[in-house]
Parts: C-alpha cells; sequence; structure tokens
C-alpha cells in the first residue's frame, strides 16, 4: 500500500524529535519507514534550523555584549591578583628558610652549652667520689690497724662508717670502683667477726671431749686485755650475738645437760660439778634422787645467770628453758608422780622442791616459772593421766606377751525352774537337764539353701541363732532385747576416748554360753509337743570351761583402779593433792576394757583356738565384774552401776560377737567344702563321685578337728552346741541339695545313703559328759546328744532312710510313724517321685500321703 506520508511530515517529525525529543501523534508516521527520497528534504529542514539558531545566537550576543566585557575585565583583575601572591608567598618561603638556618646554630650553640655544663658536673662529681675514695681508704687502713691491735669496737665502728662511704660510691655510678672495696670491707668484717669468734671461744670454752665448759671475765691477747662484754658488744653489732648464743646453748644441752637428765634405759647419768669458771661433767651419778637432780640445777642456772652478762643470759634463758622445762617434768618429775595413794604424801616433797626451783628462776627472771606451777597446780590431772597411761600400756604389754597358759574355771548358777521350763519332764531326770532342750534354732540356712517344694510350702524363716549351752540363767519372763543392747545404744567413754567402736556388721549373735530365753519344752522330736508339768524346783549347774591368764590380769588392773578412786572419796582423803582425781579415775575402767576390745582380736588371732578363748575370757571378765561392782556397790555406794553394766554389756556384746564370726567363719569353710560336691548330681560317675566322696570326707575331717580344738577351750555343753551348730549346716546342705534332686537312681540312692551314714557317724561326737558318780555300764549306754544340739538331725536320718527303703516302708512311716513331724507331704512326694520311677502303687502312696496329711 502506497505511503501518503509526504517528505516534508518526515522532516518535521524528525525535526521535532531533535529540537524539543517529541515524537509525532500521528501512529502513521511513528510506524512508517522514512524512505530515501525523503532525506533531502530532512537535511534542508536540518539545515535551515541550524540557521536560526546561529542567527538567534548573534542577535543575544549584540544585546549582552556589555556584560561580557564587565566579565572579562574582571578576569583580568583576578589574574594579576594572583600574581602578585604568588610574589608575596616566594618571599614569605624565603624568609622561612633563613629563619630555619638561624634556628640550627641557635640550637648548636645551646648543645655545647649542655656539654659543658655536663663536663663541670662531672668533674666535680670526680673530685667529691676521688675525695671520698681518698677518705675510704684512710679509714680502711685505719680499721686494718684497729683488728691488729683487737680494737674490735673501733674497727666495727669505722667499718660502719666504711659502708655509709661505700653507700655513696655506689650512688656515683662507680660499680668497678664499689666493687673492689666492697670485697675489701667484706674482707674485714669476716676478719673482725673471725678474731671475735675465736676470743668468744676462748672467753666461753666448750670442750665436747671434756664434757666441760669454762666462762671467763677477760683473756690476754697481744698487748691488752679483752674482756667479755667488749666482745659481746662487738658481736651484737656484727649482728653474730644471736648465733653464738644458740651454739652454746645447743652445746650447754648436748655437754652438759644431756648426760645429766637423761634417763633412758641403757644410758648412764653422770655427775655435775659446779666451780667458779667451770660446769663439768664427772663420772656416773650413784645418787638419783629428785633432791640431787634440783641441787645440780640450780647450781647450773645460778652459775649461768652470774658468770654470763645480762646480753647472754637473757636470750639464753628463752631458748634454754622451754627444753629444759620439758625434761625435767618428762624424764624425772613424771616418773616421781606415785602409782599408788599411799604414795602421794611423799610427793609431797617433790612439790616443794619444784616450787622452790620455780622461785629460783622467777628471782633471777628467767623464763619457767610458769611452766612449772602450772604442772604442779595441774597434779591431779597430771596423777589420772599417768595412771590412764600405764594401765593401759600394761593393758598392751599383756596382749604382746601372749595368751599365758590356759586355767579351768567353773560356772555355777543356781535357779528356780518352774513347769515351764519343762528341763525335768520325762525319764532323764537331773543328770540329763540338756538332753531336751528345744533345737529350733537356725543354723545359717536360709531360703536360697531349701528345696524348691519347702520354699514354696514355708510359712516364714525361722531366726537364726545359736542355742544357749547354759539355758537356764536367765529369767524366763525377762525381756532379753533389754539385756542384749546392739552396739550403737552402748555408750563407752573409753573406746569414744580411744577412738574406737565396737561395730557390729554381722548384728548380735549370742554365744552358748550366753544367757538366752531357750526355755526348752519336751518335745517328741522337734518339740512341737507339749511337755508335762513339773512341780518348780531349784537346780544348780556347774560347768567347767578354760580361759587364758590375760582376763584375771584385767580384771586385777579393773579392781585396783575401782578400789583407789573409792579410797580418794573418803573424808580422810579430801585434802589429798589427788582427791580431785577420783571422778575422772572411775573412767579409766572403761578405757581399758575397750582397749582390750579393740586390740585383742589380732593377739588372740595368733591361736588356733583364739577366738573361742577370746570369748571364753570375755564372759568370764564380764561375769567377774558384774560380781565385783555389785560387791562394792553394797559395800560402798559409790560406783556408778549404770555405767558399770553399760561397759559389762558392751564386753558381752563384744564376746558374742567374736563368737559368732567365728562360728560364720567356720560354716563359710563347711560351705566351701560341700560345695565341691555339687549337689551330689552324677553322684556315682566319675569324676563326680570322687568330688563327693572328698566333699563329705573333708567336712567330716574339718568338724573332728574343731572338736580336738575346741573341746580344751570350751565347756562341754558349748562344745556340743557349736558343733551342733555347724553339723546343722552340713545336714541341711544335704538335705536341700537331696530334695533338689529331681531324678534318684537306685546307685545314686545307694550313694547318699553312704555319705548320710558317714555325716550319722559323727554322732561319737555328742557324747554326753561323763559323770564323777558314773559306772562303766552308764558310760557303755550312753546316748549321744546329736538330736539336741542338731537342729533338723532326725530329719536327716529319716532322709537316709528314705534314700534305702520301699515304697512301702515309707508309706507305713509317714501314716504310722513319724515321719510327718520332720517332712511336710510336698517333701516326701517330691522324694519318692524322685526315686520311684511312675507306676499305679506309686501314684497310690502319693495319694494316700496326701489323704492322711489333710486328716492331720
Amino acid at each position: 500500500m502506497p505511503s501518503h506520508i509526504s517528505d516534508h511530515q518526515y522532516g518535521q517529525a524528525v525535526l521535532n524529535s531533535v529540537q524539543s525529543g517529541t515524537y509525532p501523534e500521528s501512529e502513521e508516521i511513528i510506524a512508517a519507514e522514512v524512505p530515501p527520497s525523503a532525506l533531502p528534504t530532512i537535511l534542508k529542514l536540518v539545515d535551515q534550523a541550524r540557521e536560526d539558531v546561529k542567527k538567534n545566537i548573534r542577535q543575544i550576543s549584540k544585546e549582552t555584549a556589555s556584560d561580557i566585557d564587565g566579565w572579562i575585565s574582571q578576569a583580568k583583575q583576578l589574574r594579576d591578583n594572583i600574581e602578585d601572591n604568588k610574589k608575596s608567598a616566594r618571599a614569605l618561603f624565603t624568609q622561612a628558610q633563613h629563619g630555619e638556618v638561624l634556628q640550627g646554630q641557635v640550637n648548636d650553640a645551646a648543645n655545647k652549652v649542655g656539654l659543658l655544663k655536663e663536663e663541670l658536673a662531672f668533674n666535680e662529681t670526680l673530685a667529691r667520689t676521688l675525695g671520698i675514695i681518698h677518705g675510704l681508704r684512710q679509714t680502711l687502713s685505719v680499721i686494718e690497724t684497729a683488728v691488729q691491735n683487737d680494737e674490735f669496737l673501733i674497727g666495727e665502728r669505722l667499718l660502719e662508717e666504711a659502708e655509709n662511704e661505700l653507700a655513696k660510691v655506689l650512688a656515683s655510678r662507680t660499680p668497678k670502683v664499689a666493687g673492689v672495696f666492697q670485697a675489701k670491707i667484706a674482707d674485714l668484717r669476716y676478719g673482725i667477726a673471725d678474731s671475735l669468734t675465736d676470743c668468744w671461744r676462748t672467753l666461753v670454752h666448750v670442750n665436747p671431749t671434756g664434757l666441760t665448759i669454762s666462762v671467763n671475765d677477760q683473756i690476754q691477747r697481744g698487748s691488752a686485755p679483752i674482756d667479755l662484754d667488749t666482745v659481746v658488744e662487738a658481736l651484737s653489732k656484727l649482728g653474730l650475738l644471736e648465733e653464738k648464743i644458740s651454739m652454746f646453748c645447743k652445746d650447754l644441752n648436748t655437754v652438759i645437760l644431756t648426760p645429766r637428765l637423761n634417763l633412758k634405759v641403757g644410758t648412764t647419768v653422770y655427775s655435775l660439778s659446779v666451780k667458779e669458771y667451770t660446769i663439768r661433767i664427772c663420772g656416773e651419778l650413784a645418787d638419783l634422787s629428785i633432791e640431787k637432780l634440783f641441787s645440780d640445777m640450780n647450781s647450773v642456772i645460778s652459775f649461768l645467770h652470774t658468770r654470763l652478762p645480762s646480753s647472754i643470759s637473757t636470750p639464753l634463758a628463752a631458748l634454754l628453758m622451754p627444753t629444759l622445762t620439758h625434761r625435767l617434768i618428762s624424764n624425772w618429775l613424771s616418773l616421781e608422780v606415785p602409782m599408788d595413794v599411799e604414795g602421794v604424801q611423799r610427793f609431797r616433797g617433790v612439790l616443794d622442791l619444784v616450787v622452790r626451783f620455780a622461785r629460783t628462776l622467777d628471782s633471777f627472771n628467767w623464763p619457767g616459772k610458769e611452766i612449772l606451777v602450772r604442772w604442779t597446780d595441774g597434779i591431779p590431772e597430771v596423777w589420772l593421766n599417768k595412771r590412764r597411761e600405764v594401765s593401759l600400756d600394761r593393758v598392751r604389754k599383756l596382749l604382746v606377751g601372749g595368751l599365758g597358759s590356759a586355767e579351768t574355771v567353773e560356772r555355777v548358777e543356781t535357779r528356780i525352774l518352774s513347769h515351764e521350763d519343762g528341763v525335768f519332764a520325762g525319764n532323764g531326770g537331773e543328770d540329763e537337764w540338756n538332753a531336751e532342750w528345744s533345737d529350733e534354732e537356725g543354723d545359717g540356712v536360709g531360703e536360697s539353701l531349701q528345696p524348691s517344694s519347702a520354699r514354696k510350702k514355708r510359712p516364714e524363716d525361722e531366726e537364726e541363732h545359736d542355742v544357749s549351752a547354759w539355758g537356764l540363767d536367765e529369767d524366763p519372763d525377762k525381756d532379753h532385747s533389754k539385756d542384749l543392747p546392739e552396739s550403737s545404744d552402748i555408750t563407752d567413754d573409753g573406746a569414744e576416748a580411744w577412738g574406737w567402736g565396737d561395730e557390729n556388721d554381722d548384728g548380735e549373735v549370742s554365744g552358748p554360753m550366753e544367757a538366752k530365753n531357750v526355755a526348752p519344752k519336751r518335745a517328741s522330736t522337734n518339740g512341737r509337743s507339749k511337755a508335762p508339768q513339773t512341780k518348780a524346783r531349784e537346780v544348780t549347774l556347774k560347768e567347767t570351761y578354760n580361759i587364758t591368764s590375760l582376763p584375771k590380769e584385767i580384771l586385777e588392773i579393773i579392781t585396783q583402779l575401782i578400789t583407789d578412786a573409792e579410797i580418794l572419796r573418803k573424808p580422810e582423803y579430801n585434802k589429798s593433792l589427788i582427791a580431785s582425781a577420783a571422778g575422772g579415775l572411775f573412767s579409766v575402767p572403761g578405757l581399758v576394757l575397750s582397749m582390750y576390745r579393740a586390740s585383742a582380736p589380732a593377739y588372740y588371732a595368733m591361736d588356733p583356738s583364739g577366738s573361742m578363748f577370746l570369748y571364753n575370757d570375755s564372759l568370764w571378765l564380764a561375769e567377774s565384774l558384774r560380781l565385783f561392782t555389785g560387791t562394792q556397790f553394797k559395800r560402798s555406794g559409790q560406783i556408778n552401776t549404770g555405767a558399770a553394766e553399760t561397759e559389762i554389756s558392751a564386753l558381752e556384746s563384744f564376746a558374742k560377737r567374736t563368737y559368732g564370726k567365728e562360728m560364720e567363719s567356720q560354716r563359710t569353710v563347711i560351705g566351701d567344702l560341700l560345695e565341691g560336691a555339687q549337689g551330689f548330681a552324677n553322684c556315682t560317675e566319675a569324676p563326680f563321685s570322687q568330688e563327693c566322696d572328698i566333699a563329705i570326707s573333708s567336712v567330716v575331717d574339718r568338724l573332728r578337728d574343731m572338736h580336738q580344738e575346741w573341746k580344751v577351750v570350751l565347756s562341754h555343753s558349748a562344745l556340743l552346741q557349736s558343733l551342733g551348730s555347724l553339723l546343722s549346716t552340713v545336714v541341711n546342705k544335704i538335705i536341700v541339695d537331696v530334695e533338689d534332686m529331681s531324678d534318684i537312681s537306685e546307685l545314686e540312692s545307694q550313694r547318699l545313703t553312704t555319705f548320710c551314714n558317714r555325716i550319722a557317724a559323727l554322732d561319737d561326737l555328742f557324747l554326753p559328759q561323763k559323770l564323777p558318780t558314773a559306772t562303766s555300764g552308764a558310760e557303755q549306754t550312753a546316748i549321744p546328744l546329736t538330736a539336741v544340739y542338731t537342729p533338723n538331725w532326725l530329719k536327716f536320718q529319716y532322709l537316709a532312710n528314705i534314700l534305702e527303703s520301699s515304697l512301702v516302708d515309707i508309706k507305713y512311716l509317714w501314716t504310722e510313724g513319724e515321719l510327718r513331724l520332720e517332712f511336710e507331704a510336698e517333701e516326701l512326694v517330691d522324694l519318692i517321685e524322685a526315686l520311684f520311677a511312675d507306676s499305679e502303687h506309686r501314684r497310690k502312696a502319693i495319694g494316700e500321703i496326701r489323704r492322711a496329711a489333710i486328716r492331720r
């Protein structure tokens, strides 16, 4: 389609765009392309527009020509001003450079002036230092002359002046010169000190070989005499006097005082001689009395106070007296303190000597009086401490010395027994008083050792305890929980003082001789049937057992302490020096017992039967102390029975713990031996059969060994009680192991029966004690008391019978015999199922057993 836009329109659109930046309003023009034919028109319009612009510029220039001329003239003026300023700046710069040159000249002159002043000051300092050095050289020369002439005070004074002058030299910063003079002054000081030391050694002469000390007033050294005061003053100014006094104090202690005061075993005490100028140690001293001691000490103190100037004696006393008074008190006066009450009166003379010696020290203004007076005022405490130390040391020495020889003692007790005790119910009579005891005693066999069936059906665990061998020495109605307090309830002043406690980690374990409420009842087997009533009657029980020599020695110590304490509380001793120590003396027995309880186990352990000896000794000592305190209280009424009973109860508790720990130890050993059988499983097959045989043999040998060891220590009933407790551990373990076997063959049954018979052979250890009036026939018919002292012994024997019996025999023993008194129905059923194969006869027998149990 041909364009309707003219060339002029194209040119006008381009011109408008150039001049004003506008675009044509016609869309057609905007979208059209400029044809080449329109270019001349466009250029013509652009040239015409340029010419118009030029004309406008010329017109405007003509109209503003006057203003432009003014601007041009101002610009020329500004250029001239700038040139003038540049000239001024160049002139100022030239002047500034000239000023710097002048300033440099001024600074150079000032530096020269400062240098001249420093030179002048140096010359002045040098002249002054040279003057000081010259004077110092002259002073040192004078000091050398004074030292050569033994003029120590003059030399020491000039030495101080020289040191002051040397300080000025040091201030002048001449270290090399100062170092030379320092070395010279040090040499002179050493020379003076060396000369003074020689004079001191001559004036205060100590001869360690000859054991002599002499003090001279003056000595002749050169042409002039030198006295002690001059040497002391010079030494003091040099700062050497304190060292000399300290060395003299040590020499005095070593050469004079130690040979005279030493009382150690194996050493010799020497005599002492004091003359006008000399103290000398002579030969061995024959008179070791306290009077001679204080006479010698007075002589020594007087000599030192008189012969030495106060500048020496005062510091010497401060060093010497603390050691001297300590030696006098610990080595001599403490030994003079009497151990008994009667010796206190004689001790007054010793105290008078101490007081006089203290006054002598006070008159010389020497220290030590306060220590001695304080010691004399504290004599009650000193005496009490000595009694305490000697008592405890005696206990220690007794224990270290060993147990000594064994001694047989007798325990006798009379009791009124009612029918409830039931001891004499039956045909045994008084000779068999212990044959009817209740055997309801746990032997350390807990729930873990019970067979599975018994654990399910057993209503409660039995309490573990050891049946008392005496059994009749407690009131049946008495509350024994009050008589046997726990260790935490026992107040032990002695134990607290020594820091020892009676910890009872294993709980209270009563021993065979400890009083317990075990009034046995008449029972067919295990005490389950009621005992027939008997009338009340008086019974006297006697038994012998062995103790060592230690408890009697301990008892002697305690009785002496209590006796002395009671004596001091008598009216005639109210004014005694140690009357106030009576109360404290009553507390010493508690410390003695605490010492015994704390130390005894370690020393008793050296004996194979030490634990049982310790048990016997402790109980015998407790009984003896209870009897003694009761007697003393009735006689004087001064003993605190409550505190005494607390200590005795603590000793009894200690005895029970000792016995309990020994029994527990033996049970552990036996248990370990039985563990070798591994529950008797496969006891007919090698190598298990050999292990089972070894385990049974070891247990039997162990029990017989314990019987041999203990029979020379324990009473017969205590021996049976202890062995019964151990045997109970064995039979309970075997019963548990057999009942836990699910299947027992005929060979295993025979083997187990053999093991049971070997254990049953221990019956011979439980024969009753032979009575003095017993006949040979009575000895032959003695019945072992194993069932009395060994819980579950009858059950163990029944188990042996079951292992070798037929099903008919077992059923008969249950229905017609006493097997049901020892076994629960389910226990027996489990054994039957393990022993016999499943059959009609076995089922019928089990049914009859269960029905019989229900009827019962």
